[in-house]
């Protein structure tokens, strides 16, 4: 993935630029972010993690991949977009991962959480929030990742569906010997994408919401497999 790419917007005479965030921008970044509908499920100490190297592609900052979307040609040099993503907080806290840290360790490099993606009011509907999720898909694509996730309210259902992406209140991921279920807070949902051709997101007859298959080899959903009082039966 090039350090930066270009996306074109809904209008022809306008292009968005995405890369990475530079220490310039910090303080523009950090108050777009406070604009994210995400759920505040920013982590604590964001000023720390954006002054940190990179751990590894596709981070920008220490753990995360903080990525910033400006309006080419334009008289304003600040950006008008910004997009925080990371490990999924579920892959080193849910109870199926607890005292399994290869496990965490495996998910954390397998599935990449966008936490917050926020465009300027007066920018919003011009395709820069596809274009930054966009880019953090295709980089977290190229170094091995197989699915995205974030969390948004109900009414941007549609919109995140048009981008390839599916929404519940409860998703389930299917492992090779148990269930995760996701649950978020009311009104928030989940939204999962596959970035690799062997996961699968579907519906199944009695599920609670979409079940995921093949995020990790083994991991796949039989066409046998089924919810029975609350239970995946793979």
């Amino acid at each position: 993935m090039s350090p930066a790419s270009v996306v074109p917007a809904r209008s022809a005479a306008q292009r968005i630029d995405v890369g990475p965030l530079q220490r310039p921008d910090h303080t523009d970044y950090l108050a777009l972010l406070a604009l994210s509908i995400s759920g505040d499920q920013l982590p604590d100490g964001m000023g720390e993690i954006l002054a940190m190297p990179p751990y590894r592609a596709p981070f920008t900052q220490g753990p995360a991949l903080c990525l910033t979307a400006r309006l080419r040609r334009s008289s304003n040099p600040k950006p008008v977009g910004a997009v925080f993503a990371s490990f999924p907080d579920w892959a080193r806290e849910h109870a199926l991962v607890q005292g399994d840290p290869n496990l965490s360790a495996l998910l954390c490099q397998t599935a990449i959480l966008v936490y917050g993606l926020a465009v300027t009011p007066g920018r919003r509907g011009q395709g820069i929030a596809r274009a930054l999720l966009t880019e953090v898909e295709g980089r977290a694509r190229s170094v091995g990742y197989r699915m995205a996730t974030l969390l948004h309210k109900p009414e941007l259902a549609d919109f995140y569906r048009r981008l390839g992406y599916t929404s519940g209140h409860h998703v389930t991921i299917a492992m090779s010997h148990a269930a995760m279920g996701l649950a978020q807070p009311m009104p928030f949902m989940t939204a999962v994408k596959p970035l690799h051709p062997d996961v699968q997101v579907r519906e199944m007859p009695g599920a609670p919401g979409p079940v995921v298959g093949g995020l990790l080899p083994g991991w796949d959903l039989p066409s046998h497999a089924r919810f029975e009082d609350g239970r995946l039966i793979a």
